[in-house]
C-alpha cells in the first residue's frame, strides 16, 4: 500500500514536471532532465519527512514514558509497578512497549545480570533504544531511591518541573522548524514564478522568442532543479533528532582535554591567540553541561549533604568535567568551610552563570537547614533559567544559516530574471539594428 502511494506521488510530480517543462517552453532533453531530478529531489524531501515522524514517535514515546514512570513512582513508591503502568501504555510491539517488556523481564527474571545491579540493568535495555540524557538521570535517581530507601519527592517535583519545561521548549522549537519549512516552499514556488516573468515581458509583434536561446534554456531548468534541492536541503539541515542525546563523545572529549591542558599551561609558553581560542570552546562546552550537572547535583542534595552531592554526582559525568569536580571536591576536603573552591571551579573560563550558581552552591551547601531549603528553592529556578537558556542555544545552533537558505530561492530567480532580461535587451537592439 505504501509503495502505491508512493507510486502515485511519483507519478503527480512526474506530470507536474512536465507541465512546468511545457511552460517554459524548455526543449525535450532538459524536461526529461527536469523531471529525473526533481523527482529525485522529492524522493529526498519525503525520506527527510518520514525521518522527521520517527523522530517525532521517538520524543512523544520517551516523554510520555518518563513522566508516567515519574507519576507513578510518586503514587505507588515502587519501581517494579511504576513499569507496569507505563507498559500499559504501549503497544507490546512498538519499539518502547517491546523496551519495557525486555526491562520487566529482567527486573523479575534478573536474567544476564552479574553483579546484583538488576534494576540498572533493566533500565539499561531502555536507554539501548533510546539516547536521552533525561532518562539517564531519572533512571539513575529511581535506583538511587530504591537502594537507599529515602524520600524523594523533592526530586520527583524537580524532575517533573524540568519535564514540563522540556516539553514547552520543544513545542515552539518544532513550530518554528515547521513555519521555516512552510515559508522556503512558498519563496521556492513564488521564485518559481518570477522565473517566467521574462516571457512575458517578450514583446511578441517584435516577433522575438527569447525560449529558443540555449542560455534562457539552460539556465530556466538549472534555477528549476536548484529550487527542488534547496527544498531538500532545508528539510534534511531541519530533520534532527528531538531527544537530548549526549550521542558519541570519543573524539570530541579528546579534543577539549587537549584544551583544557593548555590552559594549564605557563601563559609565556602558550599564544595568546590559542587560549582565547580554548576559552570560546571551552566555555561553550562548560554551559552546555553545566545545567544538566546542577540539575543532578540538586536532586542529589534532596537527601545528601553537599559534599556526597558532589561525589555522587561524578558517575554522571565525562571528560574534563568530571576531572573539575574531582578537583572540586578535593579542596572542598581540605577546606570545608570556605567559598574559594567553588568559585574557582572552571574559574578560567570566567564564566558569569557558572560562578553564580556555584555560589549558590556555595550557600546551600554550608548554611542550616531552613536556609538551605530557601537555597535549594533558589537554586532549582536558577537551572531551569539556564537549563532554557542552554537548550535554546542549542536549537539555535540547528538552525544556523536557516536565514541565509530561505533568501535563496528568490536571490537564483533575481538573478536568472536579470540574465534573461539582459539577453532580452540584447535581442531587442538586434532587431533594431536590422531594421534601420
Amino acid at each position: 500500500m505504501r509503495q502505491r502511494g508512493s507510486l502515485f506521488v511519483f507519478l503527480i510530480a512526474a506530470g507536474i514536471q512536465l507541465f512546468i517543462g511545457w511552460i517554459y517552453d524548455l526543449g525535450a532533453g532538459l524536461i526529461l532532465c527536469l523531471t529525473v531530478g526533481g523527482c529525485l529531489a522529492l524522493r529526498r524531501i519525503r525520506f527527510f519527512i518520514r525521518r522527521e515522524r520517527e523522530f517525532e514517535q521517538e520524543y512523544e514515546q520517551v516523554v510520555t514514558y518518563l513522566e508516567q514512570l515519574l507519576c507513578s513512582y510518586r503514587r505507588l513508591g515502587h519501581t517494579g509497578r511504576a513499569m507496569e503502568d507505563c507498559s500499559s501504555l504501549f503497544e507490546p510491539g512498538s519499539r518502547m512497549g517491546g523496551a519495557i517488556q525486555r526491562a520487566r523481564h529482567i527486573f523479575m527474571t534478573g536474567e544476564g545480570v552479574e553483579d546484583g545491579s538488576i534494576l540498572e540493568a533493566a533500565f539499561a535495555e531502555i536507554e539501548k533504544e533510546y539516547d536521552s540524557r533525561r532518562m539517564k538521570i531519572i533512571h539513575t535517581f529511581l535506583c538511587n531511591g530504591d537502594r537507599t530507601g529515602s524520600d524523594s519527592r523533592g526530586s520527583l517535583d524537580i524532575l517533573l518541573e524540568d519535564l514540563e519545561y522540556w516539553k514547552n521548549r520543544t513545542s515552539i522549537y518544532e513550530k518554528r522548524k515547521k513555519f521555516i519549512k512552510t515559508e522556503c516552499a512558498v519563496a521556492a514556488g513564488l521564485a518559481a514564478v518570477l522565473c517566467y516573468v521574462s516571457r512575458l515581458l517578450t514583446p511578441e509583434e517584435l516577433g522575438l522568442h527569447i525560449s529558443d536561446n540555449p542560455i534562457y534554456q539552460i539556465s530556466t531548468a538549472v534555477v528549476l532543479l536548484a529550487l527542488w534541492w534547496l527544498i531538500a536541503l532545508i528539510y534534511r539541515k531541519l530533520s534532527v533528532k528531538w531527544l537530548d542525546g549526549g550521542g558519541n563523545r570519543g573524539e570530541e572529549d579528546a579534543r577539549l582535554e587537549k584544551l583544557y591542558q593548555m590552559l594549564g599551561k605557563d601563559p609565556s609558553t602558550v599564544s595568546g591567540l590559542s587560549v582565547h581560542v580554548a576559552k570560546r570552546v571551552l566555555g561553550r562546552y562548560v554551559r552546555q553541561e553545566f545545567p544538566y550537572w546542577l540539575m543532578i547535583v540538586t536532586l542529589y542534595l534532596q537527601t545528601e549533604s553537599g559534599y556526597q552531592a558532589l561525589k555522587k554526582s561524578m558517575a554522571q559525568m565525562d571528560g574534563i568535567f568530571c576531572r573539575e569536580i574531582q578537583v572540586l571536591t578535593e579542596k572542598i576536603y581540605d577546606s570545608p568551610r570556605d567559598l574559594q573552591p567553588f568559585l574557582e571551579f572552571f574559574g578560567k573560563l570566567e564564566l558569569p552563570e557558572v560562578q553564580t550558581g556555584m555560589k549558590i552552591l556555595y550557600s546551600v551547601s554550608t548554611n542550616g537547614y531552613e536556609d538551605s531549603r530557601r537555597q535549594l528553592d533558589f537554586l532549582v529556578a536558577q537551572n531551569n533559567r539556564l537549563m532554557d537558556r542552554n537548550e535554546v542555544f542549542i536549537q539555535n545552533n540547528k538552525m544556523a544559516g536557516m536565514g541565509l537558505l530561505k533568501q535563496l530561492p528568490m536571490v537564483l530567480s533575481s538573478i536568472k530574471l536579470l540574465l534573461d532580461l539582459i539577453h532580452l535587451l540584447t535581442m531587442t537592439m538586434g532587431r533594431f539594428q536590422n531594421l534601420y
